[in-house]
């Protein structure tokens, strides 16, 4: 009896660990000073976008603010090398996050809201919606975050998107708004610039798009089957 046990929950204590951790490093290391960065990746050459795109993968998988670390990335290496350095790290943090709550998460999730009429209904909801709109989903919760970006990358790991989907749908939702933090950083140093008027303006687009669709309660077509389960 008590192999079953362990094997059933040997992965989902797993990923509670794995979270702790993250939080215990995030409140550990925060989110580097510019000045700490210089020092770190100072001398590192033709390395040093590389090894950003590491650590912004690292801390993504954190609660530490990606938004801070997107600015950062534009003033340590300017735009053109900031942000592809950026966005590696960030769809990197979002493929390894996904594919951990995936791995060690979903059948335990399933399993308990099976005990659960209700827990399995809304699962069955959610299930459907995702894999009905799959991209379009994943777009239009990345544009109106309403949670840290680890913990949304461990939630869709839960649901049933298709990895495929969830990936494109990110690499569309966080591109315009991590475009923008970038350029931020890059040209804030010229805040009267055209370049940095620009990211400032497609920053505010970026955030009333979200805005916009966290405020649109999700509605469902009279043509769209009931969930079942």
């Amino acid at each position: 009896m008590t192999g079953p046990v362990v094997a059933r929950l040997w992965r989902p204590v797993l990923l509670v660990a794995l979270v702790g951790v993250a939080i215990v490093v995030a409140i550990a290391v925060g989110v580097p000073s510019v000045e700490q960065l210089r020092d770190g990746l100072a001398g590192t050459g033709w390395a040093g976008p590389l090894l950003w795109a590491a650590l912004y993968a690292g801390l993504s998988l954190t609660p530490v603010p990606v938004s801070l670390l997107a600015v950062l990335g534009g003033v340590l290496f300017g735009f053109g090398e900031g942000l592809p350095a950026t966005l590696a790290g960030k769809f990197v943090g979002a493929a390894v996050g996904f594919a951990l709550a995936r791995r060690l998460g979903r059948d335990t999730v399933l399993r308990l809201v099976d005990r659960s009429g209700r827990g399995a209904e809304r699962m069955a909801v959610v299930d459907d919606l995702v894999r009905r709109r799959g991209v379009l989903a994943v777009v239009g919760v990345r544009l109106a975050p309403v949670l840290p970006y680890s913990v949304l990358n461990l939630l869709w790991g839960l649901t049933a998107v298709r990895f495929r989907h969830y990936l494109l749908g990110t690499v569309l939702g966080v591109t315009p708004g991590t475009t923008a933090l970038v350029a931020v950083g890059a040209f804030g140093t010229d805040p009267g610039s055209l370049p940095f008027l620009v990211s400032v303006a497609g920053l505010g687009v970026v955030v009333l798009t979200g805005v916009v669709l966290a405020r649109r309660r999700p509605t469902r077509s009279r043509a769209d089957p009931p969930a079942n389960g």
